[in-house]
Protein backbone atom coordinates (compact mmCIF):
# COMPACT_ATOMS: atom_id res chain seq x y z
CA UNK A 1 0.00 0.00 0.00
CA UNK A 2 1.20 3.19 -0.91
CA UNK A 3 1.47 5.97 2.21
CA UNK A 4 2.92 9.61 2.48
CA UNK A 5 3.63 11.39 5.32
CA UNK A 6 3.38 15.12 5.56
CA UNK A 7 4.56 17.31 8.51
CA UNK A 8 4.31 20.41 9.92
CA UNK A 9 5.74 19.82 12.87
CA UNK A 10 7.66 23.12 13.66
CA UNK A 11 4.51 25.13 13.15
CA UNK A 12 2.94 24.67 16.92
CA UNK A 13 6.65 25.47 17.66
CA UNK A 14 7.37 28.22 15.54
CA UNK A 15 4.34 29.98 15.27
CA UNK A 16 4.90 31.07 18.96
CA UNK A 17 7.96 32.93 18.68
CA UNK A 18 6.62 34.45 14.64
CA UNK A 19 2.98 34.91 15.36
CA UNK A 20 4.42 37.39 18.75
CA UNK A 21 5.18 40.67 17.34
CA UNK A 22 5.82 43.92 18.99
CA UNK A 23 4.90 47.11 17.31
CA UNK A 24 5.13 50.67 18.20
CA UNK A 25 2.48 53.30 16.45
CA UNK A 26 1.36 56.60 17.03
CA UNK A 27 -2.25 57.86 17.12
CA UNK A 28 -4.17 61.35 17.69
CA UNK A 29 -7.10 62.47 18.56
CA UNK A 30 -9.06 66.23 19.16
CA UNK A 31 -9.78 67.44 22.08
CA UNK A 32 -13.66 68.00 22.46
CA UNK A 33 -14.81 70.54 25.38
CA UNK A 34 -11.32 70.33 27.22
CA UNK A 35 -12.44 66.18 27.82
CA UNK A 36 -8.82 64.71 27.38
CA UNK A 37 -9.73 61.20 29.14
CA UNK A 38 -11.63 60.55 25.99
CA UNK A 39 -9.11 62.25 23.41
CA UNK A 40 -6.52 59.74 25.08
CA UNK A 41 -9.03 56.79 24.78
CA UNK A 42 -9.61 57.38 20.74
CA UNK A 43 -5.83 58.33 20.49
CA UNK A 44 -4.98 55.02 21.91
CA UNK A 45 -7.47 53.16 19.87
CA UNK A 46 -5.96 55.07 16.29
CA UNK A 47 -2.35 54.20 17.38
CA UNK A 48 -3.81 50.54 17.74
CA UNK A 49 -5.42 50.20 14.47
CA UNK A 50 -2.08 51.13 13.30
CA UNK A 51 -0.41 49.04 15.11
CA UNK A 52 -2.80 46.16 14.00
CA UNK A 53 -2.16 46.82 10.42
CA UNK A 54 0.59 44.39 10.62
CA UNK A 55 -1.21 41.50 11.49
CA UNK A 56 -4.46 41.70 9.37
CA UNK A 57 -6.67 42.04 13.10
CA UNK A 58 -8.58 45.07 14.20
CA UNK A 59 -10.29 46.75 17.22
CA UNK A 60 -13.36 45.61 18.86
CA UNK A 61 -13.04 47.64 21.85
CA UNK A 62 -10.58 49.46 23.93
CA UNK A 63 -10.80 48.61 27.91
CA UNK A 64 -10.86 51.55 30.28
CA UNK A 65 -7.86 53.81 30.84
CA UNK A 66 -6.35 55.03 34.21
CA UNK A 67 -3.90 57.87 34.42
CA UNK A 68 -2.90 57.66 30.75
CA UNK A 69 -1.58 53.93 31.19
CA UNK A 70 -3.81 50.86 30.34
CA UNK A 71 -5.33 49.37 33.18
CA UNK A 72 -4.84 45.62 32.17
CA UNK A 73 -2.58 44.09 30.24
CA UNK A 74 -4.82 43.10 27.70
CA UNK A 75 -6.79 44.29 25.01
CA UNK A 76 -9.52 42.47 23.28
CA UNK A 77 -9.30 42.66 19.16
CA UNK A 78 -11.51 40.91 16.73
CA UNK A 79 -11.61 37.27 16.45
CA UNK A 80 -7.87 36.92 14.68
CA UNK A 81 -6.04 38.31 17.20
CA UNK A 82 -5.14 39.80 20.82
CA UNK A 83 -3.30 42.56 21.88
CA UNK A 84 -1.13 42.13 25.17
CA UNK A 85 1.23 44.53 27.14
CA UNK A 86 0.17 47.46 25.81
CA UNK A 87 2.14 50.74 27.31
CA UNK A 88 2.26 54.17 26.25
CA UNK A 89 5.84 55.36 25.74
CA UNK A 90 4.59 59.48 25.35
CA UNK A 91 1.88 61.71 25.42
CA UNK A 92 1.30 65.07 24.35
CA UNK A 93 -0.61 67.98 23.78
CA UNK A 94 0.15 69.72 19.94
CA UNK A 95 -2.45 72.42 19.62
CA UNK A 96 -6.10 70.68 19.96
CA UNK A 97 -5.19 67.33 19.29
CA UNK A 98 -3.58 64.79 21.90
CA UNK A 99 -1.34 62.14 20.51
CA UNK A 100 0.12 59.41 22.16
CA UNK A 101 2.87 56.92 21.22
CA UNK A 102 2.47 53.57 22.77
CA UNK A 103 4.25 49.93 21.96
CA UNK A 104 2.12 47.02 21.93
CA UNK A 105 2.52 42.98 21.61
CA UNK A 106 0.09 41.78 19.30
CA UNK A 107 -0.65 37.85 18.81
CA UNK A 108 -2.08 35.71 16.19
CA UNK A 109 -4.00 33.06 17.67
CA UNK A 110 -7.43 32.38 15.49
CA UNK A 111 -7.44 30.26 12.37
CA UNK A 112 -9.22 32.92 10.35
CA UNK A 113 -7.98 36.18 8.92
CA UNK A 114 -8.83 38.74 6.66
CA UNK A 115 -8.03 38.42 2.94
CA UNK A 116 -5.37 41.39 2.46
CA UNK A 117 -5.06 43.38 -0.89
CA UNK A 118 -2.24 42.19 -2.53
CA UNK A 119 -0.20 38.84 -3.23
CA UNK A 120 2.41 37.68 -1.22
CA UNK A 121 6.00 37.28 -3.58
CA UNK A 122 7.58 33.82 -3.19
CA UNK A 123 10.69 32.32 -4.35
CA UNK A 124 10.84 28.84 -4.94
CA UNK A 125 14.65 27.57 -5.13
CA UNK A 126 15.38 24.22 -7.00
CA UNK A 127 15.50 21.04 -4.93
CA UNK A 128 18.70 19.37 -4.13
CA UNK A 129 19.61 15.85 -3.63
CA UNK A 130 21.32 15.56 -0.30
CA UNK A 131 22.33 12.35 -1.78
CA UNK A 132 23.53 12.92 -5.15
CA UNK A 133 24.46 8.82 -5.83
CA UNK A 134 20.77 8.33 -5.55
CA UNK A 135 20.29 10.24 -9.10
CA UNK A 136 22.75 8.02 -11.09
CA UNK A 137 19.71 5.20 -11.26
CA UNK A 138 17.96 6.74 -14.46
CA UNK A 139 20.24 10.10 -14.24
CA UNK A 140 17.42 12.04 -12.71
CA UNK A 141 20.01 15.26 -11.91
CA UNK A 142 17.58 17.70 -13.09
CA UNK A 143 14.62 15.99 -10.67
CA UNK A 144 15.39 18.84 -8.40
CA UNK A 145 14.72 21.48 -10.97
CA UNK A 146 11.58 20.32 -12.41
CA UNK A 147 9.76 19.42 -9.07
CA UNK A 148 10.38 23.32 -7.80
CA UNK A 149 9.03 24.02 -11.30
CA UNK A 150 6.07 21.75 -11.01
CA UNK A 151 5.53 23.22 -7.23
CA UNK A 152 5.57 26.78 -8.77
CA UNK A 153 2.71 25.93 -10.68
CA UNK A 154 0.87 24.32 -8.14
CA UNK A 155 1.14 26.61 -6.14
CA UNK A 156 0.72 29.88 -8.71
CA UNK A 157 -2.67 27.50 -10.42
CA UNK A 158 -4.39 27.58 -7.19
CA UNK A 159 -3.95 30.61 -5.35
CA UNK A 160 -4.94 34.41 -6.07
CA UNK A 161 -2.95 35.13 -2.82
CA UNK A 162 0.81 34.39 -3.61
CA UNK A 163 2.71 36.05 -6.39
CA UNK A 164 5.91 33.00 -7.07
CA UNK A 165 8.31 35.54 -8.59
CA UNK A 166 11.03 33.81 -9.92
CA UNK A 167 12.91 29.90 -9.48
CA UNK A 168 16.28 29.93 -9.44
CA UNK A 169 18.29 28.24 -11.92
CA UNK A 170 20.98 26.88 -9.57
CA UNK A 171 21.51 25.68 -6.01
CA UNK A 172 21.86 27.50 -3.10
CA UNK A 173 23.89 25.42 -0.63
CA UNK A 174 20.56 24.00 1.51
CA UNK A 175 22.68 20.28 2.03
CA UNK A 176 25.49 21.88 2.95
CA UNK A 177 23.31 24.48 5.80
CA UNK A 178 21.39 20.98 6.90
CA UNK A 179 24.04 18.67 6.71
CA UNK A 180 25.79 21.15 9.46
CA UNK A 181 22.56 21.92 11.09
CA UNK A 182 23.01 25.38 10.61
CA UNK A 183 19.64 27.11 10.75
CA UNK A 184 21.26 30.97 10.77
CA UNK A 185 23.06 29.73 7.54
CA UNK A 186 19.63 28.76 6.14
CA UNK A 187 18.28 31.84 7.25
CA UNK A 188 21.12 33.80 5.79
CA UNK A 189 20.24 32.50 2.27
CA UNK A 190 16.77 33.18 2.16
CA UNK A 191 17.40 36.70 3.69
CA UNK A 192 19.78 36.87 0.03
CA UNK A 193 17.60 35.14 -2.45
CA UNK A 194 14.81 37.19 -0.99
CA UNK A 195 16.39 40.59 -1.48
CA UNK A 196 17.70 39.16 -4.79
CA UNK A 197 14.16 38.34 -6.08
CA UNK A 198 11.94 40.83 -4.22
CA UNK A 199 10.04 38.03 -2.31
CA UNK A 200 8.31 38.08 1.30
CA UNK A 201 9.36 34.29 1.30
CA UNK A 202 11.77 31.37 0.31
CA UNK A 203 10.89 27.62 -0.23
CA UNK A 204 14.21 25.42 -0.33
CA UNK A 205 13.36 21.81 -0.84
CA UNK A 206 15.57 18.69 -0.35
CA UNK A 207 14.89 15.05 -1.37
CA UNK A 208 16.16 13.12 1.54
CA UNK A 209 15.96 9.66 -0.46
CA UNK A 210 15.47 8.33 -3.96
CA UNK A 211 16.76 5.10 -3.12
CA UNK A 212 15.95 1.68 -5.30
CA UNK A 213 14.60 -1.48 -4.09
CA UNK A 214 15.61 -4.06 -6.22
CA UNK A 215 12.93 -7.42 -6.44
CA UNK A 216 14.56 -10.23 -7.79
CA UNK A 217 11.54 -12.53 -9.90
CA UNK A 218 14.15 -14.66 -12.01
CA UNK A 219 17.45 -16.21 -12.23
CA UNK A 220 18.07 -13.68 -15.36
CA UNK A 221 20.52 -10.32 -15.04
CA UNK A 222 17.50 -8.58 -16.12
CA UNK A 223 14.88 -10.67 -14.40
CA UNK A 224 14.75 -7.86 -11.56
CA UNK A 225 11.67 -5.30 -10.70
CA UNK A 226 12.55 -2.20 -9.22
CA UNK A 227 10.68 0.12 -6.67
CA UNK A 228 11.36 3.61 -5.67
CA UNK A 229 11.76 5.81 -2.80
CA UNK A 230 10.73 9.66 -2.37
CA UNK A 231 11.35 11.66 0.60
CA UNK A 232 11.02 15.11 -0.04
CA UNK A 233 11.44 17.89 2.55
CA UNK A 234 10.32 21.48 2.22
CA UNK A 235 11.31 24.76 4.10
CA UNK A 236 9.52 27.63 4.31
CA UNK A 237 11.55 30.94 5.54
CA UNK A 238 10.48 34.70 6.24
CA UNK A 239 12.93 36.28 3.73
CA UNK A 240 13.11 39.54 5.50
CA UNK A 241 14.34 37.90 9.01
CA UNK A 242 15.36 34.95 7.82
CA UNK A 243 13.51 33.15 10.29
CA UNK A 244 11.88 29.15 9.27
CA UNK A 245 8.11 29.16 9.57
CA UNK A 246 7.70 25.22 8.85
CA UNK A 247 8.93 22.46 7.29
CA UNK A 248 6.87 19.76 5.97
CA UNK A 249 7.77 16.06 4.29
CA UNK A 250 5.92 13.73 2.07
CA UNK A 251 7.42 10.37 0.92
CA UNK A 252 6.39 7.31 -1.09
CA UNK A 253 7.49 4.37 -2.70
CA UNK A 254 6.33 3.39 -5.96
CA UNK A 255 7.32 0.93 -8.76
CA UNK A 256 9.73 2.30 -10.82
CA UNK A 257 8.99 1.16 -14.75
CA UNK A 258 11.64 1.82 -16.29
CA UNK A 259 14.79 -0.68 -17.66
CA UNK A 260 17.94 -0.75 -15.07
CA UNK A 261 19.98 1.41 -17.39
CA UNK A 262 17.96 4.04 -19.01
CA UNK A 263 18.11 7.16 -18.87
CA UNK A 264 14.92 9.01 -17.87
CA UNK A 265 13.13 12.17 -19.33
CA UNK A 266 12.06 13.94 -15.88
CA UNK A 267 10.78 16.79 -17.46
CA UNK A 268 8.43 14.95 -19.90
CA UNK A 269 4.95 14.32 -19.07
CA UNK A 270 5.34 10.76 -19.39
CA UNK A 271 7.14 10.98 -16.36
CA UNK A 272 4.96 12.37 -14.49
CA UNK A 273 2.37 10.12 -15.65
CA UNK A 274 3.43 6.81 -14.82
CA UNK A 275 3.48 5.48 -11.22
CA UNK A 276 6.30 6.87 -9.27
CA UNK A 277 6.01 10.13 -11.35
CA UNK A 278 1.72 10.38 -10.44
CA UNK A 279 3.37 9.78 -7.01
CA UNK A 280 5.82 12.29 -6.30
CA UNK A 281 3.39 14.87 -7.97
CA UNK A 282 0.53 13.83 -5.73
CA UNK A 283 3.21 14.52 -2.84
CA UNK A 284 4.06 18.11 -4.74
CA UNK A 285 0.26 18.96 -4.32
CA UNK A 286 0.31 18.18 -0.57
CA UNK A 287 3.42 20.44 -0.25
CA UNK A 288 1.61 23.52 -2.33
CA UNK A 289 -1.71 23.38 -0.34
CA UNK A 290 1.01 23.53 3.08
CA UNK A 291 2.83 26.72 1.65
CA UNK A 292 -0.87 28.14 0.51
CA UNK A 293 -1.98 27.63 3.76
CA UNK A 294 0.88 29.11 5.84
CA UNK A 295 0.74 32.14 3.98
CA UNK A 296 -3.08 32.53 3.88
CA UNK A 297 -3.36 35.08 6.97
CA UNK A 298 0.22 36.53 6.43
CA UNK A 299 0.27 40.57 5.22
CA UNK A 300 1.78 41.51 2.42
CA UNK A 301 5.18 43.66 3.20
CA UNK A 302 6.64 46.03 0.07
CA UNK A 303 10.04 46.83 0.86
CA UNK A 304 11.14 50.18 0.24
CA UNK A 305 14.00 50.33 -2.15
CA UNK A 306 14.84 54.00 -2.94
CA UNK A 307 13.50 57.29 -1.13
CA UNK A 308 14.35 60.93 -1.96
CA UNK A 309 12.30 64.17 -0.91
CA UNK A 310 8.54 63.18 -0.43
CA UNK A 311 8.85 59.95 -2.75
CA UNK A 312 9.56 56.01 -2.10
CA UNK A 313 9.71 53.32 -4.43
CA UNK A 314 8.94 50.08 -3.35
CA UNK A 315 9.08 46.36 -4.82
CA UNK A 316 5.55 45.65 -5.05
CA UNK A 317 3.97 46.36 -8.53
CA UNK A 318 0.70 45.29 -10.70
CA UNK A 319 1.46 41.95 -10.53
CA UNK A 320 0.97 42.04 -6.82
CA UNK A 321 -2.37 44.11 -7.04
CA UNK A 322 -0.81 47.72 -6.48
CA UNK A 323 -2.60 50.22 -8.22
CA UNK A 324 -2.64 53.92 -8.62
CA UNK A 325 -4.06 55.73 -5.60
CA UNK A 326 -3.92 53.26 -3.42
CA UNK A 327 -3.09 54.43 0.17
CA UNK A 328 -0.12 53.07 2.28
CA UNK A 329 1.60 53.06 5.27
CA UNK A 330 5.59 52.58 5.83
CA UNK A 331 6.75 50.33 8.44
CA UNK A 332 10.17 50.87 10.19
CA UNK A 333 11.56 47.37 11.10
CA UNK A 334 13.78 46.22 13.73
CA UNK A 335 14.04 42.54 15.46
CA UNK A 336 15.73 41.26 19.00
CA UNK A 337 16.18 38.59 21.28
CA UNK A 338 14.40 38.86 24.37
CA UNK A 339 15.83 37.60 27.90
CA UNK A 340 14.59 34.42 27.31
CA UNK A 341 16.43 34.12 24.31
CA UNK A 342 13.22 34.29 21.56
CA UNK A 343 13.62 35.82 18.45
CA UNK A 344 11.11 38.55 18.51
CA UNK A 345 10.19 41.15 15.64
CA UNK A 346 9.32 45.05 16.43
CA UNK A 347 7.89 47.46 13.78
CA UNK A 348 7.07 51.19 14.34
CA UNK A 349 4.14 52.41 12.27
CA UNK A 350 5.34 55.46 10.86
CA UNK A 351 3.23 58.65 10.88
CA UNK A 352 2.91 59.23 7.20
CA UNK A 353 0.93 57.83 4.53
CA UNK A 354 1.67 57.99 0.92
CA UNK A 355 -0.19 57.68 -2.10
CA UNK A 356 0.80 55.67 -5.09
CA UNK A 357 1.67 57.76 -8.37
CA UNK A 358 3.36 55.31 -10.52
CA UNK A 359 2.77 51.42 -11.06
CA UNK A 360 5.23 49.07 -13.22
CA UNK A 361 4.71 44.95 -12.56
CA UNK A 362 7.30 44.74 -10.08
CA UNK A 363 7.57 48.03 -8.49
CA UNK A 364 5.44 51.19 -8.02
CA UNK A 365 6.53 55.01 -6.34
CA UNK A 366 4.29 57.05 -3.80
CA UNK A 367 4.65 60.27 -2.93
CA UNK A 368 3.11 61.80 0.47
CA UNK A 369 -0.46 62.58 1.01
CA UNK A 370 -1.25 65.84 2.36
CA UNK A 371 0.98 68.90 3.80
CA UNK A 372 4.37 67.85 5.50
CA UNK A 373 8.03 66.76 4.46
CA UNK A 374 8.47 62.61 4.52
CA UNK A 375 11.23 62.04 7.22
CA UNK A 376 12.99 59.29 8.93
CA UNK A 377 12.19 56.81 5.85
CA UNK A 378 15.08 55.02 4.83
CA UNK A 379 15.52 52.12 2.13
CA UNK A 380 15.17 48.46 3.64
CA UNK A 381 11.77 50.04 5.27
CA UNK A 382 8.29 48.58 4.51
CA UNK A 383 4.91 49.87 3.43
CA UNK A 384 1.66 48.05 3.71
CA UNK A 385 -1.77 48.88 3.28
CA UNK A 386 -3.48 52.04 5.06
CA UNK A 387 -7.00 50.83 6.05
Amino acid sequence: MNWKLILFSLVLLVAVSADARVVEAQGSARIVNGDTDAARERAIENALQQALLMTGSSISSVQSIVDGVLSTNQTQVSATGDVERVSIIREEVQGDRLVVLLQAEIWNRENTCRGDKYKIALTVVPFELSNREHGAFGQIWELGKVSAERLTREISRRSDRIYVSHTLSRNTGLTNALRQLNLEQLGAMAREVGKANDSQYVVFGLFDDLSMIEQQRGWGLFDSDYRRNYALTLYLLNASSGELLTRARVSDVESWNYQRNETVDVAASEFWDRPFGAALMTGIEDLAAGVREQLRCKPTRGRVVWQQDNQVQFNLGSHHGVRVGDQLKIIHPSNFVDNEGIYRQKWQVSEFTVEVTQVQHNTAVAELSGPGILTNVQVNDWVIPAE
